[in-house]
């Protein structure tokens, strides 16, 4: 078991933070997989990569529409925009997947799911998704996957910068300022952003008629300098408020709702080439998230989670591959107070983590792995680990196959939080087998995965007393299909997801969680025009009854967006969209509305 003064010596030496690795910016890069650049094509691992480009050209108003219907990506959302959002990897838990900005971990220290819903598509260069398990390189919550968002910054020498505003549907407006300026050397980079609207009712229940409002405003900054040929170091910020109307809190149920907050992340690295063939990079990060709750005007409670980390790792090169071998450490915490004066019986934990990975290449043979050792204050120690191997076909095809092992450590709130707990809970635990085809060629790529996940000791709770227990199992078998092509003036994508999460007790279906979902994005440019379309469409899931709280199920979906742009000047761009644009009544949420058909035009000035 840890302890906080056997520790210290760690935090001071290290001065480092979570994994903000790498800045190539290159669109075949990525990093989150393993911890460290890598092409696309050479990664096992299913990935799925986001650039600044496919965020413009896509015109989201939020990341959860940008990620919505992608391989292995399901997330529910009870009402307007800002209110609470859940995310699925490859039909797994809401918590059970890991979310990074800039290489800090942003997932909450209490309930351990992520605030997907206070990110601001304005801040964002670049986002990458990594399915499957991936705690041998991250440690615990990474059962379904990684998602990592990297913050606004620039590349080249000189100056560029953007002014952005838009005007929608239920009075919904927009602005961003985006500058980035330096040489080879420095860059700096900033942006600011704000956005509101009246919203809509979120749910069914509630015939009064009333909206339920948002608004969001914050800001980013980042910064990088290169000392020498050897050493460079990083540093990123990113602060966004939020205050959002919604309906049903308390009992008897309210619909004058309101939560209000904050959630910033900051994050640096030290990057240090000892040798031709051995680097170090030296990371930190620091992680806030504040949520007030206010019933019919009056406070309810007041939450925050805050978080520490600090790594050190060392990358070795080699003639066929890399070897990592890497420390890192975490500090959670929690400040709780509310009306009734409940409070938590433990609101701090810490976990530190040793890691091992290798890459290697035998010709067409290619092999990875991992190993990872946890060490947790609350609950005690995991270890974890994963195994892959490819062997490439011809230079254009790949057929591979993994094995890997994942836990997910108690949260806070079912340890020893305020209301029902069990500090006796264990680490909820899983094994995934997967295989894939892959081809790649010029304008075009495809990939098939199939993979079998299996989960012990999910975490259930006691429908008398709310305590929750080791009690449940699952296994979650699939087949995920994604691709896209591009040529002369068009780009399409596309992803399909077909799964069976099964609840191993009693056969059901898990909750909120379709069988099939997928996503196609298509975009042509002629010209000065651009036009584009984006079809998300689910089966149906199970819920639970909005009033009678039994069995219920939530009918499928299919929703399409339309979008267009005009380049007026190289410096003026006017763009407009049609969400929902045949009006589609569909739920996320049982008993919760969705956006009706949505109108949002707007001009963005470069220079």
């Amino acid at each position: 078991m840890l302890h906080k003064k056997n520790l210290l010596w760690l935090a001071l030496v290290m001065a480092g933070s979570a994994q903000a690795q790498g800045d190539q910016r290159l669109s075949d890069l990525q990093v989150t997989a393993n911890r460290l650049p890598q092409s696309q094509s050479d990664v096992l691992a299913s990935t799925t990569v986001i650039d600044r480009d496919d965020i413009e050209r896509s015109q989201a108003g939020s990341i959860i529409e940008l990620l919505q219907g992608r391989a292995g990506i399901e997330i529910a959302q009870s009402g307007s925009p800002g209110t609470t959002s859940s995310l699925f990897m490859r039909g797994t838990e809401s918590d059970h997947s890991l979310v990074l900005v800039d290489g800090v971990r942003i997932n909450s220290a209490t309930s351990g799911g992520a605030s997907l819903e206070m990110l601001p598509l304005e801040a964002i260069e670049r986002v990458e998704i990594v399915r499957g398990p991936r705690a041998a390189a991250y440690g615990a919550d990474a059962i379904g996957g990684v998602i990592q968002v990297f913050t606004r910054r620039g590349t080249a020498s000189g100056t560029q910068g953007g002014l952005k505003a838009s005007t929608g549907s239920d009075n919904t407006q927009r602005q961003s300022a985006w500058v980035a300026t330096g040489d080879d050397d420095t860059r700096l980079n900033a942006s600011l952003f704000h956005r509101d609207g009246d919203g809509f009712n979120a749910t069914q229940a509630d015939d009064s008629g009333e909206r339920d409002g948002f608004e969001r405003e914050g800001a980013q900054l980042g910064l990088s300098h290169r000392i020498n040929d050897d050493v460079k170091v990083s540093l990123n910020a990113l602060r966004q408020n939020f205050e959002g109307e919604y309906d049903n809190c308390s009992f008897p149920a309210s619909q004058d709702c309101v939560t209000k907050g904050y959630l910033q992340s900051f994050g640096g690295q030290l990057d240090v080439q000892l040798q031709p063939d051995w680097q170090m990079l030296i990371t930190a990060g620091h992680f806030d998230e504040q949520r007030e709750e206010r019933y019919s005007g009056e406070r309810q409670s007041l939450i925050e989670s805050h978080r520490d980390e600090v790594g050190l790792q060392h990358r070795f090169t080699r003639d066929n591959g890399v070897d990592v071998l890497g420390i890192d450490y975490r500090h959670d915490s929690v400040d709780f107070d509310n009306r009734a004066g409940a409070s938590y019986a433990r609101d701090s934990r810490e976990n530190i983590g040793i890691y091992g990975m290798m890459q290697r290449t035998y010709g067409a043979h290619e092999l990875s792995g991992s190993l990872r050792y946890d060490d947790d204050s609350l609950f005690g120690d995991e270890t974890t680990g994963s195994l892959g191997y490819a062997y490439r076909l011809t230079p254009f095809q790949r057929l591979g196959a993994s094995v890997s092992t994942a836990y997910k450590a108690p949260n806070l709130i079912d340890l020893y939080g305020p209301y029902g707990t069990n500090p006796d809970l264990e680490a909820e635990t899983a094994e995934n087998l997967e295989a894939f085809w892959a081809y790649e060629r010029d304008n075009w790529h495809t990939r098939v995965t199939v993979f079998d996940n299996r989960i012990d000791d999910l975490i259930g709770y006691d429908p008398n007393t709310s305590i929750p227990y080791n009690v449940d199992e699952a296994r979650i078998r699939g087949v995920e299909l994604s691709g896209g092509w591009q040529a002369g003036g068009l780009v399409l994508s596309a992803s399909l997801t077909h799964q069976n999460p099964e609840d191993r007790q009693t056969g059901e279906r898990l909750q909120r969680r379709a069988r099939t979902f997928g996503r196609l994005d298509a975009d042509y440019t002629l010209a000065d025009w651009s036009f584009g379309a984006t079809l998300r469409a689910a089966g149906n899931r199970r819920d639970t009854d909005f009033v009678t709280y039994g069995d219920t199920t939530t009918a499928g979906y299919g929703v399409v967006d339309l979008r267009t742009s005009w380049q007026v000047t190289s410096m003026v761009e006017l763009s407009a969209k049609v969400e929902n644009a045949f009006d589609k009544e569909y739920q996320l949420v049982d008993g919760y509305n969705t956006q009706d058909r949505y109108l949002e035009g707007g001009v963005t000035l470069r220079f």
